[in-house]
């Protein structure tokens, strides 16, 4: 058992002492004192501290008076962790199983940085000796640990997975009451996001204050003891705290929070919680780049138009472009409207990509190709059980896409439940999956597009008024191709390179004739339908010149007639992809760019001939 006093209040804050039980412990200003104090207001030989009846007690000698807890003593039993008063040095009293951290504490604003400092033992200045033994066996246990968590943190590729396995350990090896991880938000602050109490503890509050000073110098801070008229607001009813900056590049990615309900850290977890948090950032920047690479792949189509930007250079995308950095900068909800085929996924994704969140998860659900109850399950996620077919739990992509970015397309297809389930999780509050009882909380960004006009659906009753506003923060207008004059041969080239260099054809070319009928058309499907015809006139041009009659063109402005249109030219294509493969299905595919299981079944869907 170690007995020692540690100084609180005066020049040598935080540095301990070890009293011997088997001596008279004199502290004053006398320099055979077992504690000697510089201190104007302290006598030579001020009190006394000594275990009698096997307990320690302490007992005035001075004029000026010893005071314990606040009260004049002559003499009293000392208590582990109670305060006695010599002069106008303060102190504490501890009994503990483990040696005091050996610290003195460097006045740095409100708070204290720690620094190695050497203690009497027995009046002699012995500490290596009683303490080494100890303290290598700590390095050592420690070492293997970091290298064990080096290993796991780093082949783990959820980023949730990393926080948590971290704060397991740190609260582990720290024996901390509460340990919490504060992630960064799009406003540059950081905001609880996990926490692990060793037990239950009331509404706990973690320090505001050690968070913006880890966030401003970027260092780890160790609060041994909060100073007289401190401005930091209370850490009660904890007794000592660690906050450690999570900085991977010269970047904050969050900070960890270790508080004590009793006693004190020791040198040996701050030098821990340092180490283990430097491995952390690492895992953590690490996890979150492939969480966003995985997405992205993910995403990746092998009939994509092979672009990350809104190409045009017509006035409205101009104006768009600069709206989207503008927008991308804040953290409300935005509302993308155009009408079909102008590129409000594209809007989203630029969004996303220009926004703080860059590194984090882009999820996309088109909220038309759910029916409800699946759609509720496809966003909010699922218990097994919770349905017919769910035979295991699900999480939705709310879940996945934490402190990410959420794509709604088509969002006026909600359904009023939904919507009601997302107002919710939009104004910060959590929800429950289908058949759970244990609420999720996440912090996911939305954006939302729609082709409809919701000011309508929210008159007629069909969408929710609260809802509406809370998605149209910020409001994005993508203009139709028809009025971005100028843009049309800007995206057909674009389109013609990228079609010629998928399906293997790179020197077709367009007649001037047929270029001449693009530019003319009034583009009833917006982008879209451009991309669709380069896309078909590439694979039917029978020479390296496509034709008029090469273009799948279509005037019609209604959704049916369009939608017959494209399944006649879909035919054409693959019976035209047919007869150049001689009917063999897998070349047939090739040229298509679709997967051959897709290909047979058009085939028989079409009832096309080989």
């Amino acid at each position: 058992m170690y007995t020692y006093l540690t100084i609180q209040k005066g020049e040598r804050a935080g540095q301990s002492f070890l009293l011997d039980p088997k001596a008279k412990n004199h502290v004053g200003r006398d320099p055979d004192c077992t504690l000697v104090l510089a201190d104007p207001l302290c006598s030579r030989v001020h009190s006394c501290l000594e275990v009698v009846d096997g307990r320690w007690r302490i007992r005035d000698q001075s004029r000026n008076g010893t005071f314990l807890s606040g009260q004049r003593i002559e003499d009293a039993e000392l208590t582990e962790g109670c305060e006695i008063q010599v002069g106008s040095t303060g102190f504490s009293f501890h009994q503990s199983e483990q040696p005091p951290t050996i610290v003195e504490a460097q006045p740095q604003g409100d708070f204290t940085e720690t620094i190695v400092k050497d203690v009497r033992v027995d009046g002699h200045d012995s500490t290596a000796q009683v303490l080494a033994m100890h303290r290598e066996s700590e390095q050592v246990q420690d070492l293997y640990v970091l290298y064990d968590a080096s290993v796991r943190l780093l082949s783990v590729a959820d980023a949730r997975e990393v926080v948590r396995l971290c704060l397991e350990l740190m609260q582990k090896r720290t024996e901390a009451s509460l340990a919490g991880f504060l992630w960064l938000t799009d406003e540059g602050q950081l905001k609880p996001k996990v926490v692990l109490a060793q037990a239950p503890l009331g509404e706990v509050h973690l320090s505001q204050s050690l968070t913006h000073l880890v966030t401003q110098e970027r260092r780890a801070v160790w609060v041994a003891r909060q100073p007289s008229g401190s401005t930091t607001e209370s850490l009660q009813p904890f007794s000592d705290a660690l906050c450690v900056p999570l900085v991977f590049r010269d970047r904050v990615l969050g900070a960890i929070h270790l508080y004590l309900q009793r006693g004190r850290f020791r040198q040996s977890h701050f030098d821990f919680a340092i180490a283990l948090c430097n491995i952390a950032a690492a895992a953590l920047a690490r996890a979150r780049q492939e969480e966003s690479l995985q997405t992205s792949l993910a995403r990746w189509k092998a009939d994509s138009a092979g672009t990350d930007e809104l190409l045009g250079r017509h006035a409205g995308i101009v104006e768009l472009k600069a709206k989207i950095m503008r927008v991308a900068q804040a953290s409300g909800c935005v509302l993308v409207r155009g009408e079909s085929g102008v590129g409000k996924e594209l809007v989203a994704r630029a969004v996303h990509r220009a926004s703080a969140r860059a590194d984090r998860p882009l999820l996309t659900a088109n909220c038309a190709a759910f029916s409800e109850n699946l759609l509720e399950s496809a966003l909010f996620g699922h218990k097994a059980g919770a349905f017919t077919g769910a035979d295991r739990d699900h999480a939705g992509l709310f879940q996945q896409a934490d402190l990410g970015t959420l794509f709604l397309d088509e969002i006026g297809e909600l359904s009023l439940a939904a919507q009601a389930k997302l107002l919710r999780i939009l104004e910060g509050h959590p929800f429950l999956p289908l058949g759970s009882t244990e609420e999720v909380r996440v912090d996911v960004r939305v954006i939302a597009a729609t082709n409809k006009d919701l000011a309508r659906l929210v008159r007629e009753k069909l969408f929710r008024e609260d809802l509406y506003y809370r998605l149209g923060v910020f409001e994005l207008l993508v203009p139709p191709l028809r009025q971005r004059e100028g843009d049309v041969e800007l995206l057909v080239d674009h389109f013609l390179d990228h079609f010629r260099r998928q399906h293997g054809r790179p020197k077709v070319q367009l007649s001037p004739e047929a270029r001449q009928r693009l530019l003319a058309h009034s583009w009833p499907g917006n982008v879209r339908q451009l991309r669709n015809v380069i896309d078909s006139a590439v694979v039917l041009a029978a020479g390296n010149e496509i034709q008029v009659s090469d273009l799948a063109l279509s005037d019609a402005g209604g959704d049916e007639l369009e939608s017959l249109r494209i399944d006649y030219w879909e035919r054409k294509l693959i019976a035209e992809a047919l007869r150049r493969a001689d009917g063999n299905v897998p070349e047939a595919a090739g040229l298509l760019g679709i997967g051959r299981a897709t290909l047979y079944r058009k085939i028989e869907e079409y009832q096309i001939t080989r």
